[in-house]
C-alpha cells in the first residue's frame, strides 16, 4: 500500500527553492568575485601607462612661445576678459615704448 505523505512533497519543494537560491547566490558570488580578479590583474598586467600632463602654451616676457603644465598654474580669479586683437597691439605698443 502506498502511502502519501504531503508534509514530505512540501519540504520537497521548499529543498528545491532553497536549491535554486543557494545556485542562484553561488553563481552570483562567483561572478563577482571573478570580476573583481579580473580587474585587479588587468591593472597589474597594464605598462606603466602614465598620462602626460595637460600643456599650456604660454608667452614669455621676452616674447618666446613655452609649454608649461597646466596643474602649475595658479588658479584663474574671474572670468576671463575677451580682448580684440587691436586692444592687444595697442597694449603691446604700450609695453615697448
Amino acid at each position: 500500500m502506498l502511502i502519501f505523505d504531503s508534509e514530505k512533497a512540501e519540504t520537497m519543494e521548499d529543498k528545491k527553492k532553497k536549491n535554486s537560491r543557494r545556485d542562484f547566490l553561488e553563481t552570483g558570488a562567483v561572478a563577482a568575485a571573478g570580476v573583481a580578479i579580473g580587474l585587479v590583474v588587468g591593472n597589474i598586467l597594464q605598462p606603466g601607462k602614465e598620462d602626460a600632463p595637460e600643456m599650456v602654451k604660454m608667452l614669455t616676457a621676452d616674447g618666446k612661445l613655452v609649454l608649461v603644465e597646466k596643474r602649475l598654474l595658479p588658479p584663474m580669479c574671474g572670468k576671463p576678459v575677451p580682448v580684440s586683437n587691436q586692444e592687444l597691439l595697442e597694449w603691446m605698443k604700450k609695453g615697448k615704448s
